[in-house]
């Protein structure tokens, strides 16, 4: 409930050097003077906003833990409310002692993300904003970072903002056809205007599929008959030795798990055991684990030898469907060509390093269809929002195709309304408490 103070840890539980228990609403300067020690006498309640002040926590008569506490007026605060950070030594049991006098004080401990919520409720901050808070909390590579800071200067949420006022105006002209059937107003004359709008909700959509890949990454199956390079490859993406590298066919059996970054864009992959008729139970496994990585795959490396001709289990990997894009690279390109040219196919030396960087460009061209993603084409858009935008470009969709058809303006006023409804849900206007609980649980408490 707004009207109460809560509190709650913000800085990551275990040892650190420092701590914060963070307190927001109408009491929460209050709560801190009921447990706050200055050795020179200050009063938290008479300090003014936005001060630092030195003491102790004491609870129970003891002393629990030496303190900066910041006090924050509303309304400059994160939460728009009254605002009390409590910074005492890192560590699982001072934070703790802190948050729990704290709670003793007449605090109640804060829900996921209930401090965010209060920013949104408060509006200080949109819908949109909000979750940006969480993406740069969760952000595993720089570009993902620039993303999330991009999303929280507003950058979706003015398209949005711009997008809807430009629906509304369609729907108050087609407004006046219902209302004014005599004045005689071209409905068809709406069709330019529909048209440039659904094509600005794809064009935020296509950015929402490439902000998919660099929140949620792309999981690639390094595949091939033994003894191409798949490790030695898996290596050269990592910098690492990873997997085992050896003359000897077969000497992957299991599949090899890692993650790293290309393109800014985290990346799973997974070297797989030789592709080819197994010849004892061990080897029939790993043929069976690699063909699962396969399945689970957003992107397929098919890998061939350069340097040997090409083999009967190699053509069967070629000629295969694999249900998801398949990038055919050439192996070993510091030793003499044996396969000839072949379309599309990249020439890389995993051993040696060449070919690796259009290699990466390729992988995020394939799965992105539109080349290396950047901060400014990028949108971290959830599942739910993802949804929104389907549904709002399918009414518009709908509303067009009323148009062409002659259908009467009612008809395409009420798909303009649902493009309407969609578009203010991204707003955060009329969104259901059940999805706001399901935005702010994904937070962690003293977020």
């Amino acid at each position: 409930m707004l009207g109460d103070t809560i509190a709650a840890i913000s800085t990551p539980m275990g040892e650190g050097g420092i701590g914060i228990v963070r307190l927001s609403g109408p009491d929460a300067i209050g709560v801190a003077d009921r447990l706050f020690r200055s050795p020179r006498g200050v009063s938290l309640s008479s300090r003014k906003s936005h001060t630092i002040h030195y003491g102790h926590v004491v609870a129970a008569g003891s002393v629990v833990d030496e303190v900066l506490v910041s006090v924050l007026r509303a309304p400059r605060t994160y939460t728009r409310e009254d605002v009390v950070e409590i910074g005492c030594h890192g560590g699982m049991a001072a934070t703790r002692a802190v948050l729990d006098a704290a709670l003793a004080a007449g605090a109640r401990l804060a829900e996921r993300g209930e401090f965010t919520q209060r920013a949104f409720q408060n509006g200080r901050i949109s819908l949109d904003q909000a979750q940006a808070v969480l993406d740069i909390v969760r952000a595993q590579t720089p570009l993902g970072l620039e993303a999330a800071v991009d999303r929280l200067g507003g950058r979706f949420a003015s398209a949005i903002a711009d997008l809807r006022r430009d629906l509304e105006a369609v729907v108050a002209d087609l407004e006046v056809e219902i209302d004014f059937p005599d004045l005689d107003v071209a409905v068809d004359g709406l069709l330019p205007r529909l048209r440039s709008l659904a094509a600005r909700i794809d064009e935020l959509r296509a950015r929402g599929e490439q902000g998919r890949i660099v929140r949620e990454g792309l999981t690639i199956a390094i595949l091939g008959r033994p003894n191409v390079g798949k490790s030695t490859l898996l290596n050269a993406f990592l910098a690492e030795e990873r997997s085992i590298v050896a003359p000897t066919p077969g000497t992957t059996r299991d599949t090899v798990e890692e993650v790293a970054s290309i393109g800014g864009v985290p990346v799973r992959l997974i070297d797989t055991a030789g592709l080819r008729p197994p010849t004892d139970d061990v080897e029939a496994e790993g043929v069976r684990r690699a063909e699962a990585a396969a399945r689970r795959a957003d992107l397929v490396i098919l890998v061939l030898d350069r340097a040997a001709p090409l083999e009967d289990e190699d053509r069967a990997l070629l000629s295969r469907d694999w249900s998801v894009p398949r990038l055919v690279v050439r192996n070993k390109c510091d030793l003499d060509d044996c396969l000839g040219p072949m379309d599309e196919a990249l020439d890389v030396s995993a051993r040696e390093g060449a070919g690796l960087d259009a290699l990466r460009h390729r992988i995020l061209s394939l799965v992105a269809s539109g080349g290396i993603p950047s901060r400014n084409t990028v949108l971290l858009l959830d599942t739910w929002e993802r949804d929104l935008l389907r549904r709002a470009a399918d009414a518009l969709e709908r509303a067009i195709a009323a148009i062409q058809s002659a259908t009467t303006p009612d008809i395409v006023a009420e798909e303009l309304r649902a493009a309407l409804q969609a578009t203010g849900e991204l707003q955060g206007i009329d969104v259901s408490e059940s999805i706001l609980d399901q935005i702010f649980s994904r937070f962690c408490v003293g977020k």
